[in-house]
Order: structure tokens, then sequence, then C-alpha cells
């Protein structure tokens, strides 16, 4: 997406080989018009993929997943990253590194949000049509 490329040259900030700091428009502070571009862009891409539901981290990434789930017409569903006290039994986990925070997370979601009969997730970075 090449507005998306423009803001990270102009305002990004490459930390290390790992990390790009982007709290001007994605973290801190969102720029509102950039993500409803994005949540358009990946909408479109993935328009022939029969997505049923859009997965994000509970992170930087929820702005972006939201205008995207918002653009797809499909619910988001954000993995937790701490634990809960209601959330305890029929749950997936997996972990997961921070290279920001250097620490490493469970990740939990509720079982019965992806029930259904082969849901077709969005996850970015994972999903493949």
């Amino acid at each position: 997406m090449k507005l998306l490329e423009e803001k990270v040259l102009q305002e990004g900030i490459a930390v290390n080989e790992n990390i790009l700091k982007v709290d001007s428009f994605i973290n801190h502070q969102i720029d509102p018009v950039l993500m409803k571009a994005i949540g358009e862009d990946f909408a479109d891409h993935f328009k022939d993929c029969g997505i049923t539901k859009v997965v994000t981290i509970e992170s930087s990434g929820i702005a972006p997943a939201f205008s995207t789930a918002l653009a797809m017409q499909a619910p988001l569903l954000i993995l937790k990253k701490s634990p809960s006290k209601v959330l305890n039994e029929n749950m997936y986990q997996t972990i997961v590194t921070s290279y920001t925070k250097g620490a490493s997370y469970e990740l939990t979601l509720a079982s019965h949000l992806i029930s259904e009969h082969c849901p077709r997730i969005l996850f970015p970075r994972r999903t493949m049509c």
C-alpha cells in the first residue's frame, strides 16, 4: 500500500533491524484516514478469499485490524496477552515474543469465537489466498 509506505518513510523511525517506531500514526496517535485506507486495501486484496473473521493481537495492530474488519463487514477477534479470570477453559493459546517489550506472551482466545465450521480467518502475515 503506497500511502502506508509513504507514511513510514516520512514518520517511521527505525530503532533497530527488528523495530520500526510508528507511534505518530499507529500506536500512541492514530491516523484515521490512513487506517481507513489500510482497511479498504486489505478488504480489496482479500475480497475473493471468503474471509469470515479478522484476527489481531492486543497491540498496535488493533486500529488497522478494526478498519479491515469494518471494510470486510466481518467480526474482529483480539487475542489477549494477559491472563483472564473469566477465560479459563475452552480456549486456544500460543506463545509469541515481542521485540519491542523483550518479553514473551501467552496469547489467548475463547474457542467458541471461531467454532463455526472451517472459518476463513484473516490474520496479518499468516493469511494466504
